[in-house]
């Protein structure tokens, strides 16, 4: 992976309950970023939407995501075309 590459690690429920504090992370981060959701549980429409601000803002946008629970709603929501969606580190 390249070093220029933001590598942010996602952990637990990402829901409305913490959108503002996954905003503020979020909003911070400039340029190409990878955004590990490994250890995420679930995904609701606020936490997607983040996701969506941020590749809009920074342009290029990687996912690793293993679970197929989480996989599936990038599937419904059409994100597996908008983003670069892996399933470990091993694939970017």
């Amino acid at each position: 992976m390249d070093t220029s590459v933001n590598l942010i690690a996602l952990s637990g429920e990402l829901d409305l309950s913490n959108a503002s504090a996954l905003h503020a992370s979020l909003g911070t981060v400039c340029g190409p970023t990878v955004v590990d959701l490994s250890v995420v549980t679930y995904l609701d429409s606020a936490a997607l939407t983040e996701l969506a601000l941020l590749r809009r803002r920074v342009g290029s946008v990687a996912l690793i995501v293993p679970s197929q629970q989480i996989r599936r709603t990038l599937e419904i929501v059409g994100f597996m075309k908008a983003f670069r969606v892996v399933e470990s580190r091993d694939f970017l």
